[in-house]
């Protein structure tokens, strides 16, 4: 049986799904598996770093839009991370854990959860998210 990473301050709510960027704003990302989070930015390589911004997509959410429109894939709708946590059961100001890097909710945004990027680190799809 596998047994998750013991953090003391922290628990583990869920994993990181997709990791997208897109060099257009207002247009489709792409999932690129693994990024470069920087603090006060946003995610390397996006044009929403440019504007200091990085947005999540909740899984559920997700699954809710891809079943009116089955041919939609993460990053259409101009999400940076789609993570498998309710994100509407958080509160603004929650901070997430995925390895070195941590991010603060800030609030929705368009369809989307609205964070910036506290501490910098890189993230994969995969990684593991903890509640600090």
């Amino acid at each position: 049986m596998d047994c998750p990473e013991v953090r003391s301050s922290s628990t583990l709510t869920g994993r990181i799904l997709a990791i997208c960027a897109g060099d257009k704003a207002g247009h489709p990302k792409r999932d690129v598996g693994q990024g470069q989070v920087t603090a006060n930015l946003g995610l390397n390589g996006d044009v929403e770093a440019l504007n200091r911004r990085l947005f999540l997509l909740a899984e559920k959410d997700f699954l809710a839009l891809k079943a009116a429109n089955p041919a939609l894939t993460y990053g259409a709708s101009g999400e940076n991370l789609v993570v498998s946590l309710d994100l509407a059961d958080l509160a603004i100001g929650q901070r997430l854990r995925s390895g070195d890097a941590l991010i603060e909710l800030l609030g929705p945004n368009q369809g989307l959860i609205l964070a910036k990027v506290i501490l910098s680190g890189i993230i994969t799809v995969g990684d593991q998210i903890y509640l600090e």
